[in-house]
């Protein structure tokens, strides 16, 4: 099965100078825990991601204001991304590979047409038990490090 057939089309997404506050009712109103950062609108070229944890982490927890605060203060640069002709098991191993639950789905020029989640697949997709029991075991994990691409971003920043 590929990608196409389970993501979620054109989530909402925010641009960097957007306000920590506008991502976060965001996830409130969409019922989700990510956001992608896009470059503009006219382009939807993804730059960036920001999550729950990133707000709560950058934002809250360091007592900054979420009125002021920008997303690109606090998002992840480096994007694990999939195409929606990518097979759901290769989104699937990315989640695995870098300790993720949703991937922003671009197309050839990069531009935003989706998200998966974990759940989308497991939801919607003939996942093979054994393989979502890993996946999810995976990227549930206790660790003290964080995520790989939240990792790679801090690195470079």
């Amino acid at each position: 099965m590929k990608i196409k057939h389970v993501m979620t089309k054109d989530p909402t997404c925010c641009v960097p100078s957007d306000t920590a506050q506008r991502a976060a009712k965001i996830m409130r109103e969409e019922d989700t825990g990510v956001v992608p950062i896009i470059e503009n609108e006219h382009s939807r070229k993804v730059i960036g991601i920001v999550t729950d944890r990133d707000l709560c982490m950058n934002v809250v927890a360091e007592g900054r204001d979420s009125r002021t605060t920008q997303v690109h203060e606090s998002m992840t640069t480096t994007v694990v991304s999939c195409s929606p002709q990518d097979s759901v098991d290769k989104a699937t191993e990315l989640m695995r590979e870098n300790q993720i639950r949703r991937i922003p789905v671009v197309d050839e020029q990069h531009q935003l047409v989706g998200i998966v989640a974990m759940a989308d697949m497991v939801g919607r997709a003939d996942l093979r038990t054994t393989e979502t029991h890993e996946t999810l075991k995976t990227v549930s994990a206790p660790t003290s490090e964080p995520s790989k691409p939240r990792a790679r971003s801090r690195k470079s920043a």
